[in-house]
């Protein structure tokens, strides 16, 4: 019986940037290969979400994240096989995975955890198999009903009862150690199936 590859995974972090809960993540996962790509241009700890924000948004936000993603995933000779974006990575890679001049370069899946500013490009339609997983609870809107204008167009969006924005990420406010766990748990799964045949 031939042995499958591990995955090939890249993951685009949220404000707090490249963490050592990233790599705590990925071992929870258990991935051997993993690309991090961070909002900011440089390593550093940062006290607060808010702090980790100011730093971000000063780098240019989203839409240079977006193409810094961009030109991470263009620079490979190979493509990834599952992206995971969480929060500002998750808002960042929802651009690029819409980006048909990326076609060849596109990870073959990807899970978006509660990518807030997805709000501002609803409309645009992911070219890989994309699961957009929202917390229930946002400081700056409601998320239900993204979630189900992103499930009208075809997208498979869910909401995580009981959870506010943050949830995967222990440094965050909104950190649940029994979601993240329950959570982990299905990515791991999602994460070592290999895609439908086409």
């Amino acid at each position: 019986m031939l042995k499958r590859k591990p995955p090939i995974v890249i993951i685009a972090a949220d404000v707090f940037g490249v963490t050592p809960e990233l790599g705590q993540l990925v071992q929870a996962l258990g991935i051997t290969e993993a690309t991090f790509v961070s909002p900011h241009p440089f390593t550093r700890t940062f006290r607060s979400e808010a702090e980790g924000y100011a730093s971000f948004m000063a780098a240019g936000g989203v839409e240079a994240y977006a193409g810094h993603l961009g030109r991470v995933l263009a620079a490979r000779d190979y493509t990834f096989d599952f992206a995971l974006g969480f929060s500002a990575g998750a808002s960042a890679l929802w651009l690029r995975l819409a980006d048909a001049a990326l076609e060849p370069r596109l990870p073959g899946r990807a899970i978006l955890y509660y990518g807030s500013r997805i709000r501002d490009d609803a409309h645009l339609r992911p070219r890989r198999q994309t699961r957009l997983v929202f917390a229930e609870r946002e400081a700056s809107f409601d998320p239900a009903p993204l979630a189900q204008k992103l499930r009208a167009a075809g997208n498979d969006a869910v909401l995580i009862p009981g959870s506010a924005h943050g949830f995967m990420n222990p440094r965050s406010p909104g950190y649940d150690a029994a979601i993240s766990t329950r959570e982990l748990a299905a990515l791991r799964a999602q994460i070592h199936t290999p895609p439908p045949r086409q």
